[in-house]
């Protein structure tokens, strides 16, 4: 800002009691444009959202997602802990298993979540097969 004081009368430098006085038409200055000047340049219309039925595999393949991880951490502990108690647990390959599982569906997940359309079904088909093959193969096999 500008600073003005010693061009002006000196009563109304007085009334103001302050050492300096900043012009009231400062930013009626050629530069400083009216229209827009605190708009968003890079403001545009909200996302629209997604149909139903992208929606619904979204929230079945999350929930399925979950199941996932929870599985996998059980297998996990279960490992650890006949692991210190002497008893033979789900075995390396189970646990394997599990820990790839559980990555494919958080990154098949992950995308289903950040695109829309026929790449978020495809993600969430993803995840539920994911999820069908290793219950299939671990659990029920």
């Amino acid at each position: 800002m500008r600073r003005r004081g010693a061009g002006y009368p000196h009563e109304e430098y007085e009334s103001r009691n302050d050492e300096n006085y900043y012009d009231s038409e400062y930013y009626d200055e050629p530069y400083y444009a009216d229209d827009g000047y605190h708009a968003d340049p890079y403001d545009t219309a909200p996302p629209r959202r997604s149909s139903l039925p992208v929606r619904a595999a979204r929230a079945i393949s999350g929930v399925v997602c979950g199941a996932v991880l929870v599985l996998t951490a059980v297998v996990c502990g279960a490992q650890y802990l006949a692991g210190d108690r002497g008893f033979p647990g789900p075995g390396t390959t189970a646990v394997a298993a599990h820990v790839v599982a559980a990555l494919v569906a958080v990154i098949a997940q992950v995308t289903a979540d950040r695109r829309s359309g026929g790449t978020a079904l495809l993600s969430s088909a993803v995840v539920i097969f994911t999820a069908s093959i290793l219950m299939l193969t671990q659990w029920w096999g």
